[in-house]
């Protein structure tokens, strides 16, 4: 990846790993309804656990030339965006609220220098992968959350009834629709379509399958809190997602004991650079 673009990703982990631990040990930071609050500090909870490691040795990996890790570095900075846009729009105000637009900031820039570079030498790392499987979960992990997702905003168009978990939070509208139907759906899909097909889009999936465990890991933390804390959560629905973080591990894991031979040669087509005109 760019010099800048790491020097970036690399404050973007340390104030993440600064603004998820004071979220969890300053009492009273968070604002919002109890309901909002637990999600955001399960969120705080996944991140200080698992996201800062991955992106910590992702970034010490990919300086010494490894391309899983330049392609983990990718996954943090994904969830990072995906996390920090909900707590710069959607959390209440709070100490923190400047620190949050940082992250959020300095992660999608880091992405955005980093531009094709980020994604270099994805061909070794996904020619590990066991593309069937990976390429049908991401897949059906896109299309499952997005009719999911577009269930619930229809029955609300119809009803003029919000959905439970959003009268609990006490937001009117949720931000996840956007951010998993407008890209990070698609982009998994992506990801899949390019590993069964075995081209250059291939390059998106290692990074989603890593995606997918860190963002459910979130919402798990948050069912957990909320649990802790007394409310009724849906024990199937975390089982669910559960189990989708421990398949996307495992078929991500792969890259690390499956050697490259026994795929045979099997090249990506690289995708074609934008023509000038």
């Amino acid at each position: 990846m760019h010099t800048i673009a790491n020097r970036l990703a690399a404050v973007a982990t340390f104030f993440a790993a600064g603004a998820a631990l004071a979220g969890l040990a300053v009492r009273g930071l968070y604002v919002d309804a109890p309901n909002w609050v637990q999600q955001a500090q399960g969120t705080d909870l996944a991140t200080l656990l698992l996201a800062v490691p991955v992106l910590v040795v992702g970034l010490w990996t990919a300086s010494r030339g490894s391309s899983a890790g330049r392609l983990a570095v990718v996954a943090g900075l994904l969830y990072l965006v995906y996390n920090y846009a909900i707590f710069a729009f959607s959390v209440a105000m709070n100490p923190l609220t400047s620190i949050h637009i940082a992250i959020f900031g300095v992660s999608l820039w880091s992405l955005v220098l980093a531009g094709r570079s980020a994604v270099e030498g994805a061909e070794a790392v996904t020619q590990r992968l066991n593309r069937r499987l990976a390429g049908g979960f991401l897949i059906g992990v896109g299309a499952m959350f997005g009719l999911l997702w577009l269930g619930q905003i229809a029955a609300t168009s119809i009803t003029g009834v919000l959905p439970a978990d959003l009268l609990k939070a006490g937001i009117s509208s949720n931000p996840v629709y956007a951010l998993d139907l407008a890209f990070f759906l698609p982009l998994c899909a992506i990801g899949g379509i390019g590993l069964l097909r075995g081209n250059g889009a291939a390059a998106f999936a290692f990074p989603m399958l890593v995606w997918v465990p860190l963002m459910g890991a979130g919402v798990v933390g948050g069912m957990v809190l909320m649990a802790a804390a007394g409310d009724l959560t849906a024990v199937p629905v975390a089982v669910v997602i559960t189990v989708l973080g421990v398949v996307s591990s495992i078929l991500a894991a792969v890259v690390f004991v499956r050697p490259r031979a026994a795929l045979g040669p099997v090249r990506l087509a690289a995708i074609p650079a934008p023509q000038e005109g």
